[in-house]
């Protein structure tokens, strides 16, 4: 595992070779409850493994997951605990009038986002 240097806060990331990119409130096309559910499912499980991302990028809609009130901030707080880094697009916060309430992560500027897209491999669920 090789260490790059980020954008965020001067620190040094693990390069663990995967980034999730998280678009909307969901995984996959088709219905959308199902694809909410598939999410909770991915992230319970990712939550309880010894392997996992170095981050996980949430723009567009899916910024709302990190958010006050959002069903799973408990699970965001135990891969963060875990090291990986949760990171909201500060763009889609604004615009989605989320400012003040993003309750986990850090909110990321595009170009924190490509330190670490362009150094890693990247998965768009």
């Amino acid at each position: 595992m090789a260490l790059i240097k980020s954008q965020l806060e001067g620190e040094k990331i693990l390069d663990r070779g995967k980034v999730l990119v998280l678009g909307s409130e969901g995984i996959g096309r088709g219905d959308e409850t199902l694809g909410f559910e598939i999410l909770v499912n991915l992230l319970e499980t990712l939550s309880k493994r010894g392997d996992g991302p170095a981050a996980i990028i949430c723009w567009n809609t899916a910024v709302k997951l990190l958010a006050e009130g959002s069903p799973l901030l408990p699970h965001f707080k135990r891969l963060e605990e875990k090291g990986v880094k949760l990171l909201a697009g500060q763009l889609c916060v604004k615009e989605l009038e989320l400012d003040g309430k993003i309750a986990i992560g850090t909110m990321a500027t595009m170009n924190e986002i490509l330190d670490l897209i362009l150094h890693h491999d990247v998965l768009a669920l």
